[in-house]
Protein backbone atom coordinates (compact mmCIF):
# COMPACT_ATOMS: atom_id res chain seq x y z
CA UNK A 1 0.00 0.00 0.00
CA UNK A 2 1.26 3.54 -0.84
CA UNK A 3 0.92 5.06 2.54
CA UNK A 4 2.64 1.73 4.20
CA UNK A 5 5.76 2.81 1.57
CA UNK A 6 5.81 6.22 1.99
CA UNK A 7 5.89 5.20 6.22
CA UNK A 8 8.08 2.81 5.49
CA UNK A 9 10.78 5.01 2.97
CA UNK A 10 10.39 8.02 5.88
CA UNK A 11 11.46 5.46 8.48
CA UNK A 12 14.43 4.03 6.81
CA UNK A 13 15.76 8.05 6.36
CA UNK A 14 14.92 8.70 10.01
CA UNK A 15 16.58 5.78 11.42
CA UNK A 16 20.00 6.78 9.46
CA UNK A 17 18.85 10.45 10.29
CA UNK A 18 19.57 11.45 6.34
CA UNK A 19 17.86 14.44 4.66
CA UNK A 20 17.28 15.54 1.32
CA UNK A 21 17.46 19.45 0.04
CA UNK A 22 15.61 20.23 -3.43
CA UNK A 23 14.94 22.87 -4.81
CA UNK A 24 10.71 23.85 -4.32
CA UNK A 25 10.88 24.69 -8.45
CA UNK A 26 12.42 21.03 -9.59
CA UNK A 27 9.02 19.67 -7.89
CA UNK A 28 6.94 21.58 -10.37
CA UNK A 29 8.84 19.81 -13.07
CA UNK A 30 7.23 16.22 -12.25
CA UNK A 31 4.57 15.22 -14.70
CA UNK A 32 0.63 15.00 -12.86
CA UNK A 33 -0.60 12.47 -14.67
CA UNK A 34 0.42 10.17 -17.41
CA UNK A 35 3.60 7.59 -17.42
CA UNK A 36 7.27 8.63 -17.85
CA UNK A 37 10.17 7.09 -16.93
CA UNK A 38 12.86 9.21 -14.67
CA UNK A 39 16.64 8.27 -15.23
CA UNK A 40 18.98 8.90 -12.11
CA UNK A 41 22.96 8.84 -11.88
CA UNK A 42 23.44 5.95 -8.46
CA UNK A 43 26.19 7.53 -6.08
CA UNK A 44 25.74 5.61 -2.76
CA UNK A 45 23.82 2.32 -3.54
CA UNK A 46 20.11 1.18 -2.18
CA UNK A 47 20.03 4.73 -0.28
CA UNK A 48 19.58 5.96 -3.92
CA UNK A 49 16.32 3.80 -4.03
CA UNK A 50 14.76 4.71 -0.84
CA UNK A 51 14.95 8.42 -1.70
CA UNK A 52 13.65 8.13 -5.48
CA UNK A 53 10.60 6.63 -4.03
CA UNK A 54 10.03 8.82 -1.30
CA UNK A 55 10.61 12.05 -3.48
CA UNK A 56 8.50 10.83 -6.40
CA UNK A 57 5.47 9.26 -4.20
CA UNK A 58 4.96 12.32 -2.84
CA UNK A 59 3.70 13.45 -6.09
CA UNK A 60 2.49 10.16 -7.46
CA UNK A 61 1.61 7.90 -5.54
CA UNK A 62 1.72 5.25 -8.42
CA UNK A 63 4.81 5.16 -8.76
CA UNK A 64 7.61 2.53 -9.27
CA UNK A 65 10.96 1.72 -9.70
CA UNK A 66 13.12 -0.86 -11.37
CA UNK A 67 15.69 -2.43 -8.72
CA UNK A 68 17.59 -5.10 -7.58
CA UNK A 69 16.24 -8.11 -5.38
CA UNK A 70 17.93 -6.71 -2.54
CA UNK A 71 15.16 -3.83 -1.99
CA UNK A 72 12.96 -6.23 -2.99
CA UNK A 73 13.05 -8.31 0.15
CA UNK A 74 11.61 -5.16 2.10
CA UNK A 75 8.18 -6.37 2.12
CA UNK A 76 6.45 -2.60 2.34
CA UNK A 77 8.56 -1.45 -0.61
CA UNK A 78 7.59 -4.86 -2.33
CA UNK A 79 4.56 -3.42 -3.93
CA UNK A 80 6.32 -0.35 -5.78
CA UNK A 81 9.51 -2.43 -6.93
CA UNK A 82 9.80 -4.42 -10.33
CA UNK A 83 13.09 -6.46 -8.99
CA UNK A 84 15.49 -7.16 -11.59
CA UNK A 85 19.01 -7.98 -11.95
CA UNK A 86 19.60 -7.27 -15.75
CA UNK A 87 23.14 -5.90 -15.64
CA UNK A 88 25.15 -8.55 -12.79
CA UNK A 89 26.09 -10.98 -15.63
CA UNK A 90 22.36 -12.09 -16.00
CA UNK A 91 22.55 -14.44 -12.96
CA UNK A 92 19.02 -15.00 -13.25
CA UNK A 93 17.37 -14.28 -16.67
CA UNK A 94 13.83 -15.42 -16.16
CA UNK A 95 13.19 -13.34 -13.30
CA UNK A 96 15.09 -9.91 -14.97
CA UNK A 97 13.32 -10.67 -17.85
CA UNK A 98 9.80 -10.93 -15.78
CA UNK A 99 10.78 -7.58 -14.11
CA UNK A 100 11.41 -5.66 -17.59
CA UNK A 101 7.92 -7.18 -19.15
CA UNK A 102 5.91 -6.13 -15.76
CA UNK A 103 8.01 -2.45 -15.75
CA UNK A 104 6.89 -1.86 -19.47
CA UNK A 105 3.33 -3.17 -19.01
CA UNK A 106 3.27 -0.63 -15.87
CA UNK A 107 4.24 2.29 -18.24
CA UNK A 108 1.62 1.40 -20.97
CA UNK A 109 -0.99 1.50 -18.22
CA UNK A 110 -0.27 5.16 -18.12
CA UNK A 111 1.68 5.53 -14.80
CA UNK A 112 5.34 6.29 -13.97
CA UNK A 113 8.72 4.28 -13.62
CA UNK A 114 12.05 5.23 -12.28
CA UNK A 115 15.39 3.63 -13.65
CA UNK A 116 19.39 3.73 -12.06
CA UNK A 117 20.78 2.99 -15.89
CA UNK A 118 24.39 1.95 -14.61
CA UNK A 119 22.72 -0.53 -12.33
CA UNK A 120 25.45 -0.22 -9.70
CA UNK A 121 26.91 2.31 -7.73
CA UNK A 122 29.26 5.37 -9.19
CA UNK A 123 32.85 4.90 -9.01
CA UNK A 124 34.47 6.52 -11.98
CA UNK A 125 35.92 10.05 -10.96
CA UNK A 126 35.05 12.84 -13.24
CA UNK A 127 36.71 16.00 -11.37
CA UNK A 128 35.13 16.51 -7.96
CA UNK A 129 32.23 13.90 -8.51
CA UNK A 130 31.90 10.22 -8.61
CA UNK A 131 29.68 9.00 -12.26
CA UNK A 132 27.97 6.13 -13.17
CA UNK A 133 29.99 3.89 -15.41
CA UNK A 134 28.72 3.58 -18.97
CA UNK A 135 24.82 3.00 -18.92
CA UNK A 136 23.53 0.00 -20.04
CA UNK A 137 22.42 -0.83 -22.82
CA UNK A 138 19.21 -3.09 -22.07
CA UNK A 139 17.95 -0.48 -19.94
CA UNK A 140 18.30 2.39 -22.83
CA UNK A 141 16.57 -0.08 -25.53
CA UNK A 142 13.76 -0.37 -22.39
CA UNK A 143 13.77 3.61 -22.11
CA UNK A 144 13.82 4.31 -26.02
CA UNK A 145 11.04 2.44 -26.84
CA UNK A 146 8.60 2.99 -24.11
CA UNK A 147 8.06 6.45 -25.85
CA UNK A 148 7.71 8.28 -22.71
CA UNK A 149 8.66 12.06 -21.35
CA UNK A 150 12.07 11.01 -19.71
CA UNK A 151 12.75 13.16 -16.58
CA UNK A 152 16.50 13.12 -15.36
CA UNK A 153 17.31 13.07 -11.76
CA UNK A 154 20.46 13.80 -10.11
CA UNK A 155 21.63 12.74 -6.62
CA UNK A 156 24.99 15.23 -5.27
CA UNK A 157 26.31 12.30 -2.71
CA UNK A 158 29.31 10.39 -2.67
CA UNK A 159 30.12 7.24 -0.34
CA UNK A 160 33.31 7.51 2.12
CA UNK A 161 36.76 7.57 1.00
CA UNK A 162 37.38 3.58 2.09
CA UNK A 163 34.80 2.35 -0.29
CA UNK A 164 36.15 4.07 -3.51
CA UNK A 165 39.49 2.39 -2.20
CA UNK A 166 37.90 -0.85 -1.99
CA UNK A 167 36.00 -0.68 -5.33
CA UNK A 168 39.48 -0.23 -6.80
CA UNK A 169 40.77 -2.94 -6.26
CA UNK A 170 37.85 -5.47 -6.45
CA UNK A 171 33.99 -5.36 -6.93
CA UNK A 172 33.42 -7.73 -4.66
CA UNK A 173 35.01 -5.67 -1.90
CA UNK A 174 32.78 -2.39 -3.05
CA UNK A 175 29.86 -4.67 -2.69
CA UNK A 176 30.50 -6.08 0.69
CA UNK A 177 30.71 -2.64 1.62
CA UNK A 178 27.85 -0.63 0.62
CA UNK A 179 25.77 -1.84 3.32
CA UNK A 180 27.69 -0.01 5.87
CA UNK A 181 28.03 3.12 3.55
CA UNK A 182 24.30 3.96 4.93
CA UNK A 183 25.97 5.28 8.24
CA UNK A 184 28.73 7.17 5.96
CA UNK A 185 25.51 9.84 5.45
CA UNK A 186 24.37 10.32 8.64
CA UNK A 187 23.61 14.02 9.37
CA UNK A 188 24.38 15.05 5.78
CA UNK A 189 21.80 16.64 3.72
CA UNK A 190 21.43 14.90 -0.01
CA UNK A 191 20.98 17.48 -2.89
CA UNK A 192 18.84 16.26 -5.03
CA UNK A 193 18.00 18.46 -8.77
CA UNK A 194 14.99 17.31 -11.07
CA UNK A 195 15.47 18.40 -14.84
CA UNK A 196 12.58 19.09 -17.35
CA UNK A 197 10.75 16.68 -18.75
CA UNK A 198 12.72 15.12 -22.14
CA UNK A 199 9.97 14.94 -24.92
CA UNK A 200 9.60 12.14 -26.63
CA UNK A 201 10.12 14.00 -29.89
CA UNK A 202 13.19 15.19 -28.86
CA UNK A 203 14.22 11.83 -27.99
CA UNK A 204 13.25 10.84 -31.72
CA UNK A 205 15.87 12.95 -32.99
CA UNK A 206 18.13 11.06 -31.60
CA UNK A 207 19.99 8.98 -34.67
CA UNK A 208 20.99 5.91 -32.51
CA UNK A 209 21.06 4.75 -28.95
CA UNK A 210 24.51 5.44 -28.16
CA UNK A 211 22.94 9.12 -29.15
CA UNK A 212 20.22 8.56 -26.88
CA UNK A 213 21.96 7.23 -24.49
CA UNK A 214 24.18 10.31 -24.27
CA UNK A 215 21.53 12.93 -24.43
CA UNK A 216 20.04 11.86 -21.22
CA UNK A 217 23.16 11.25 -19.23
CA UNK A 218 24.51 14.57 -20.44
CA UNK A 219 21.07 15.94 -19.50
CA UNK A 220 20.90 14.33 -15.85
CA UNK A 221 25.06 15.29 -15.22
CA UNK A 222 24.14 18.95 -16.50
CA UNK A 223 22.00 19.42 -13.56
CA UNK A 224 25.46 18.53 -11.03
CA UNK A 225 26.45 21.78 -12.20
CA UNK A 226 24.92 23.61 -9.56
CA UNK A 227 26.63 22.45 -7.10
CA UNK A 228 30.33 23.03 -8.20
CA UNK A 229 33.20 22.77 -5.76
CA UNK A 230 33.94 26.19 -4.81
CA UNK A 231 37.89 27.17 -5.12
CA UNK A 232 39.38 27.21 -1.71
CA UNK A 233 40.35 31.08 -1.55
CA UNK A 234 36.17 31.34 -2.35
CA UNK A 235 35.72 29.50 0.63
CA UNK A 236 37.29 31.25 3.30
CA UNK A 237 35.29 34.41 4.49
CA UNK A 238 35.71 37.40 3.25
CA UNK A 239 36.95 38.94 6.52
CA UNK A 240 39.68 36.87 6.23
CA UNK A 241 40.68 37.60 3.06
CA UNK A 242 40.39 41.50 3.88
CA UNK A 243 42.87 40.76 7.28
CA UNK A 244 45.44 39.30 4.84
CA UNK A 245 45.55 41.85 2.86
CA UNK A 246 46.25 44.17 6.07
CA UNK A 247 42.40 45.83 5.10
CA UNK A 248 39.56 46.41 7.63
CA UNK A 249 37.14 43.68 7.17
CA UNK A 250 33.97 45.45 5.65
CA UNK A 251 30.53 44.04 6.51
CA UNK A 252 27.30 45.24 4.95
CA UNK A 253 26.26 48.50 5.76
CA UNK A 254 22.65 48.94 6.39
CA UNK A 255 20.80 50.53 3.54
CA UNK A 256 19.56 53.68 4.11
CA UNK A 257 15.99 54.64 4.89
CA UNK A 258 13.46 55.61 2.26
CA UNK A 259 13.09 59.15 1.11
CA UNK A 260 10.14 60.57 2.31
CA UNK A 261 7.44 62.01 -0.87
CA UNK A 262 7.56 65.13 0.41
CA UNK A 263 10.85 65.76 -0.67
CA UNK A 264 10.60 63.73 -3.68
CA UNK A 265 7.56 65.42 -5.23
CA UNK A 266 8.72 69.40 -5.21
CA UNK A 267 11.39 67.79 -7.38
CA UNK A 268 8.98 65.93 -10.25
CA UNK A 269 7.34 68.94 -9.92
CA UNK A 270 10.53 71.13 -11.16
CA UNK A 271 11.11 68.56 -13.60
CA UNK A 272 7.82 68.40 -15.79
CA UNK A 273 8.07 72.31 -16.07
CA UNK A 274 11.85 71.95 -17.03
CA UNK A 275 10.83 70.22 -19.75
CA UNK A 276 12.95 67.10 -18.19
CA UNK A 277 8.92 64.58 -18.77
CA UNK A 278 10.02 61.89 -21.69
CA UNK A 279 6.73 60.48 -22.11
CA UNK A 280 4.18 59.45 -19.92
CA UNK A 281 1.50 56.32 -19.41
CA UNK A 282 -1.28 56.12 -17.21
CA UNK A 283 -0.02 56.38 -13.92
CA UNK A 284 3.78 56.23 -15.38
CA UNK A 285 6.17 59.47 -15.99
CA UNK A 286 9.91 58.86 -17.36
CA UNK A 287 12.29 61.56 -16.70
CA UNK A 288 15.74 62.60 -17.78
CA UNK A 289 17.69 65.07 -15.22
CA UNK A 290 21.22 65.53 -14.13
CA UNK A 291 22.06 65.13 -10.46
CA UNK A 292 22.05 68.72 -9.16
CA UNK A 293 18.19 69.02 -10.20
CA UNK A 294 17.13 65.78 -8.23
CA UNK A 295 19.17 65.40 -5.01
CA UNK A 296 16.71 63.94 -3.33
CA UNK A 297 15.63 61.95 -5.91
CA UNK A 298 19.19 60.70 -6.73
CA UNK A 299 19.76 59.73 -3.14
CA UNK A 300 16.50 57.68 -3.13
CA UNK A 301 17.76 55.82 -6.31
CA UNK A 302 20.75 55.06 -4.62
CA UNK A 303 19.25 53.44 -1.97
CA UNK A 304 16.86 51.17 -4.25
CA UNK A 305 20.05 50.23 -6.36
CA UNK A 306 21.35 48.73 -3.31
CA UNK A 307 18.41 46.89 -1.93
CA UNK A 308 17.72 45.69 -5.55
CA UNK A 309 21.43 44.16 -6.36
CA UNK A 310 22.09 42.88 -2.89
CA UNK A 311 18.94 40.51 -3.23
CA UNK A 312 20.13 39.06 -6.71
CA UNK A 313 23.82 38.68 -5.03
CA UNK A 314 25.44 41.72 -6.33
CA UNK A 315 25.47 45.40 -4.47
CA UNK A 316 28.30 47.30 -3.43
CA UNK A 317 27.58 46.72 0.45
CA UNK A 318 27.34 50.54 1.06
CA UNK A 319 24.65 52.02 2.73
CA UNK A 320 23.52 53.23 -0.84
CA UNK A 321 24.90 52.44 -4.33
CA UNK A 322 26.18 56.30 -5.79
CA UNK A 323 29.34 56.85 -6.56
CA UNK A 324 31.48 59.82 -8.11
CA UNK A 325 30.01 59.26 -11.68
CA UNK A 326 26.25 60.24 -10.32
CA UNK A 327 27.41 63.74 -10.07
CA UNK A 328 28.07 63.98 -13.91
CA UNK A 329 25.72 61.45 -15.72
CA UNK A 330 22.19 62.05 -16.48
CA UNK A 331 19.44 59.70 -14.77
CA UNK A 332 16.61 58.09 -15.98
CA UNK A 333 13.77 57.10 -14.12
CA UNK A 334 10.21 55.79 -13.91
CA UNK A 335 7.97 57.46 -11.33
CA UNK A 336 4.68 56.33 -10.28
CA UNK A 337 2.20 59.40 -9.67
CA UNK A 338 -0.38 57.73 -7.99
CA UNK A 339 1.79 55.58 -5.33
CA UNK A 340 4.51 58.79 -5.71
CA UNK A 341 7.00 56.05 -6.02
CA UNK A 342 10.49 55.84 -7.87
CA UNK A 343 10.41 52.12 -9.54
CA UNK A 344 13.26 52.13 -11.68
CA UNK A 345 16.26 54.06 -13.45
CA UNK A 346 18.80 53.68 -15.42
CA UNK A 347 22.05 55.98 -15.40
CA UNK A 348 23.15 57.70 -18.54
CA UNK A 349 26.69 59.15 -19.42
CA UNK A 350 26.68 61.40 -22.58
CA UNK A 351 30.14 60.25 -24.37
CA UNK A 352 30.33 63.74 -26.16
CA UNK A 353 29.83 65.95 -23.27
CA UNK A 354 32.12 63.48 -20.96
CA UNK A 355 34.70 62.66 -23.10
CA UNK A 356 35.07 66.45 -24.51
CA UNK A 357 35.48 67.60 -20.46
CA UNK A 358 37.13 64.53 -19.01
CA UNK A 359 38.51 61.94 -21.58
CA UNK A 360 38.59 58.64 -21.51
CA UNK A 361 38.98 58.18 -17.57
CA UNK A 362 35.62 60.34 -17.31
CA UNK A 363 33.48 57.23 -17.67
CA UNK A 364 32.46 54.50 -15.48
CA UNK A 365 32.85 51.67 -17.99
CA UNK A 366 36.96 53.07 -18.49
CA UNK A 367 36.66 51.63 -14.41
CA UNK A 368 35.86 47.86 -15.73
CA UNK A 369 37.65 48.12 -19.21
CA UNK A 370 40.71 49.81 -20.99
CA UNK A 371 39.63 51.33 -24.15
CA UNK A 372 42.94 51.74 -26.57
CA UNK A 373 42.90 54.65 -28.43
CA UNK A 374 41.27 53.47 -31.39
CA UNK A 375 38.15 53.31 -29.34
CA UNK A 376 38.02 56.77 -27.95
CA UNK A 377 36.29 58.43 -30.80
CA UNK A 378 33.99 55.54 -30.51
CA UNK A 379 33.42 56.40 -26.79
CA UNK A 380 32.29 60.06 -27.15
CA UNK A 381 29.50 59.35 -30.06
CA UNK A 382 28.26 56.37 -27.18
CA UNK A 383 25.44 56.99 -24.35
CA UNK A 384 26.73 55.05 -21.65
CA UNK A 385 24.27 52.95 -19.85
CA UNK A 386 24.40 51.35 -16.56
CA UNK A 387 23.15 50.67 -13.05
CA UNK A 388 19.71 49.79 -14.56
CA UNK A 389 16.99 48.30 -11.81
CA UNK A 390 13.71 48.01 -10.91
CA UNK A 391 12.18 47.37 -7.68
CA UNK A 392 11.01 44.36 -6.77
CA UNK A 393 7.54 45.06 -5.96
CA UNK A 394 7.39 45.83 -10.07
CA UNK A 395 9.44 43.77 -11.73
CA UNK A 396 6.65 41.27 -12.50
CA UNK A 397 4.74 43.56 -14.36
CA UNK A 398 5.23 44.47 -18.22
CA UNK A 399 5.05 48.10 -18.07
CA UNK A 400 8.29 49.53 -16.02
CA UNK A 401 11.09 47.91 -18.14
CA UNK A 402 8.98 49.15 -21.64
CA UNK A 403 8.77 52.17 -20.55
CA UNK A 404 12.48 53.12 -19.32
CA UNK A 405 13.51 51.77 -22.47
CA UNK A 406 10.91 53.93 -24.60
CA UNK A 407 12.70 56.83 -22.47
CA UNK A 408 16.63 55.54 -23.72
CA UNK A 409 14.72 55.83 -27.33
CA UNK A 410 13.62 59.48 -26.38
CA UNK A 411 17.03 60.01 -24.77
CA UNK A 412 18.98 58.92 -28.22
CA UNK A 413 16.73 61.66 -29.86
CA UNK A 414 17.07 64.54 -27.68
CA UNK A 415 20.82 64.01 -27.95
CA UNK A 416 21.36 63.22 -31.98
CA UNK A 417 24.93 63.38 -32.29
CA UNK A 418 25.66 60.37 -30.30
CA UNK A 419 25.50 56.94 -32.65
CA UNK A 420 26.20 53.99 -30.09
CA UNK A 421 24.21 53.11 -26.70
CA UNK A 422 27.00 50.88 -24.38
CA UNK A 423 26.75 49.56 -21.05
CA UNK A 424 27.54 46.69 -19.15
CA UNK A 425 25.02 44.02 -18.15
CA UNK A 426 25.44 42.24 -15.28
CA UNK A 427 25.70 38.44 -14.74
CA UNK A 428 25.02 37.58 -11.07
CA UNK A 429 27.34 35.95 -8.80
CA UNK A 430 24.16 33.70 -7.79
CA UNK A 431 24.96 31.97 -11.06
CA UNK A 432 27.23 28.62 -10.75
CA UNK A 433 30.73 29.34 -13.02
CA UNK A 434 29.56 27.00 -15.49
CA UNK A 435 26.34 28.77 -16.21
CA UNK A 436 28.26 31.93 -16.67
CA UNK A 437 30.59 30.38 -19.08
CA UNK A 438 27.90 28.61 -20.66
CA UNK A 439 26.27 32.46 -20.96
CA UNK A 440 29.14 33.60 -22.00
CA UNK A 441 30.15 31.11 -24.72
CA UNK A 442 26.85 31.15 -26.26
CA UNK A 443 27.21 35.44 -26.47
CA UNK A 444 30.60 35.24 -27.81
CA UNK A 445 29.59 32.48 -30.46
CA UNK A 446 26.37 34.36 -32.07
CA UNK A 447 26.61 37.74 -30.82
CA UNK A 448 30.47 39.22 -30.71
CA UNK A 449 32.10 41.93 -32.60
CA UNK A 450 35.70 41.01 -32.92
CA UNK A 451 36.70 44.74 -34.37
CA UNK A 452 35.79 46.35 -31.66
CA UNK A 453 36.51 43.94 -29.18
CA UNK A 454 40.31 43.59 -30.07
CA UNK A 455 40.57 47.34 -29.00
CA UNK A 456 38.95 46.88 -25.53
CA UNK A 457 40.30 44.73 -22.58
CA UNK A 458 39.11 44.01 -19.06
CA UNK A 459 40.61 44.59 -16.38
CA UNK A 460 39.76 41.24 -14.56
CA UNK A 461 38.60 38.83 -17.06
CA UNK A 462 36.15 35.81 -15.90
CA UNK A 463 38.11 32.60 -16.72
CA UNK A 464 35.61 30.02 -18.74
CA UNK A 465 35.96 27.01 -17.89
CA UNK A 466 33.99 24.30 -20.70
CA UNK A 467 34.46 20.57 -21.36
CA UNK A 468 34.41 20.44 -25.03
CA UNK A 469 31.95 17.96 -24.47
CA UNK A 470 29.65 20.12 -22.30
CA UNK A 471 29.79 23.10 -25.05
CA UNK A 472 29.16 21.30 -28.18
CA UNK A 473 25.88 19.78 -26.39
CA UNK A 474 24.72 22.98 -25.31
CA UNK A 475 25.24 24.56 -28.72
CA UNK A 476 23.79 21.25 -30.49
CA UNK A 477 20.48 21.73 -27.77
CA UNK A 478 19.90 25.15 -28.24
CA UNK A 479 20.74 25.87 -31.98
CA UNK A 480 21.47 29.89 -31.29
CA UNK A 481 18.33 29.93 -30.24
CA UNK A 482 17.96 32.19 -27.50
CA UNK A 483 15.03 31.28 -25.72
CA UNK A 484 16.00 27.63 -26.12
CA UNK A 485 19.42 29.01 -24.29
CA UNK A 486 17.02 30.77 -21.75
CA UNK A 487 15.10 27.24 -20.84
CA UNK A 488 18.37 25.45 -20.61
CA UNK A 489 20.17 27.66 -17.96
CA UNK A 490 16.79 27.94 -15.53
CA UNK A 491 16.74 24.11 -15.41
CA UNK A 492 21.14 23.98 -14.65
CA UNK A 493 20.45 26.68 -12.07
CA UNK A 494 18.32 25.96 -8.93
CA UNK A 495 15.65 28.88 -8.06
CA UNK A 496 14.42 29.71 -11.17
CA UNK A 497 17.60 31.64 -12.08
CA UNK A 498 17.16 32.49 -16.12
CA UNK A 499 19.60 34.41 -18.36
CA UNK A 500 19.25 37.87 -17.04
CA UNK A 501 16.63 40.10 -18.93
CA UNK A 502 18.84 43.33 -19.66
CA UNK A 503 20.80 40.64 -22.18
CA UNK A 504 17.65 39.17 -23.73
CA UNK A 505 16.33 42.77 -23.98
CA UNK A 506 19.48 44.19 -25.57
CA UNK A 507 20.13 41.23 -28.20
CA UNK A 508 16.58 41.40 -28.97
CA UNK A 509 17.74 44.92 -30.09
CA UNK A 510 20.65 44.05 -32.22
CA UNK A 511 23.47 44.04 -29.56
CA UNK A 512 27.01 43.11 -29.83
CA UNK A 513 29.05 42.03 -27.43
CA UNK A 514 32.66 42.88 -26.96
CA UNK A 515 34.04 42.28 -23.37
CA UNK A 516 33.43 40.26 -19.93
CA UNK A 517 34.92 41.52 -16.97
CA UNK A 518 34.36 40.06 -13.38
CA UNK A 519 33.57 43.37 -11.28
CA UNK A 520 35.32 42.57 -7.51
CA UNK A 521 33.45 46.09 -5.91
CA UNK A 522 29.79 44.74 -7.19
CA UNK A 523 29.95 41.01 -5.24
CA UNK A 524 31.86 39.75 -8.15
CA UNK A 525 29.45 40.06 -10.87
CA UNK A 526 30.32 39.23 -14.23
CA UNK A 527 29.65 42.24 -16.61
CA UNK A 528 29.21 41.81 -20.02
CA UNK A 529 30.30 44.77 -22.33
CA UNK A 530 27.35 45.56 -25.18
CA UNK A 531 26.71 47.87 -27.75
CA UNK A 532 23.83 48.63 -29.83
CA UNK A 533 24.22 50.69 -33.02
CA UNK A 534 21.52 53.03 -32.73
CA UNK A 535 20.48 52.84 -36.51
CA UNK A 536 20.30 49.59 -36.14
CA UNK A 537 17.55 49.51 -33.44
CA UNK A 538 14.50 47.47 -34.99
CA UNK A 539 12.01 50.02 -36.60
CA UNK A 540 9.33 48.36 -34.53
CA UNK A 541 11.11 49.63 -31.33
CA UNK A 542 11.59 52.93 -32.85
CA UNK A 543 8.39 54.08 -34.62
CA UNK A 544 6.09 54.53 -31.49
CA UNK A 545 9.12 56.66 -29.82
CA UNK A 546 9.02 59.05 -33.22
CA UNK A 547 5.69 59.54 -33.13
CA UNK A 548 5.66 60.46 -29.87
CA UNK A 549 8.29 62.74 -30.09
CA UNK A 550 7.07 64.50 -33.10
CA UNK A 551 3.61 65.26 -31.46
CA UNK A 552 5.90 66.65 -28.26
CA UNK A 553 7.36 69.24 -30.68
CA UNK A 554 3.96 69.79 -32.56
CA UNK A 555 2.05 70.78 -29.41
CA UNK A 556 4.93 72.80 -28.39
CA UNK A 557 4.91 74.63 -31.98
CA UNK A 558 0.80 75.22 -31.06
CA UNK A 559 1.80 76.67 -27.60
CA UNK A 560 3.62 79.28 -29.58
CA UNK A 561 7.39 78.90 -29.08
CA UNK A 562 9.35 79.64 -31.55
CA UNK A 563 11.67 76.55 -32.94
CA UNK A 564 14.48 78.12 -32.62
CA UNK A 565 13.42 77.81 -28.81
CA UNK A 566 12.57 74.90 -28.50
CA UNK A 567 15.38 72.87 -26.94
CA UNK A 568 14.47 69.75 -28.49
CA UNK A 569 17.16 69.27 -31.03
CA UNK A 570 16.14 67.47 -34.55
CA UNK A 571 18.43 68.78 -36.88
CA UNK A 572 20.12 65.27 -37.20
CA UNK A 573 17.16 62.61 -38.54
CA UNK A 574 16.69 59.53 -36.47
CA UNK A 575 16.71 56.93 -39.65
CA UNK A 576 16.21 53.60 -38.01
CA UNK A 577 18.34 50.95 -40.18
CA UNK A 578 20.24 53.42 -41.95
CA UNK A 579 24.16 53.80 -41.74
Amino acid sequence: KALETSEFLTAILEHFQIDFQIPDEDFKRIPKTGPFITVSNHPLGAIDGVLLMKLLMLHREDYKIMANFLLHRFEPMAPHIFAVNPFENHQDVKKSLGGFKRAMQHVQDGHPLGVFPAGEVSTIKDGNIKQDKPWEKPVMKLIQRAQVPVLPIYFHAKNSALFYRLASIKDLFRTAKLPSEVTSQKYRAIKVRIGHPISVAIQNEQEDLEAYTALLRRKTYMLAHAYEKERLIDQIPNTLKNAANLKMPKAPKAIAGEVSEVFLVPEIEALKAADALLLSSKNYEVYLAPAQEIPYILQEIGRQRELTFRAIGEGTNKSVDLDEFDLYYQHLFLWDSEAHKIVGAYRMGLGAQIFEARGIDGFYLQDLFRFEPELHEFMSQSIEMGRAYIVKEYQQKPMPLFLLWKGIIHTTLRFPDHKYLIGGVSISNQFSNFSKSLMIEFMKSHYWDPYVAQYIRPKKEFKVKLKDADKEFVFDETQADLMKFDRLIEEIEPGNLRLPVLIKKYIKQNARVVAFNVDPLFNNAVDGLMYIRISDIPESTVKPVMEEFQAQLEAKLAQGIPPEDIELDVKQPFIPGGA
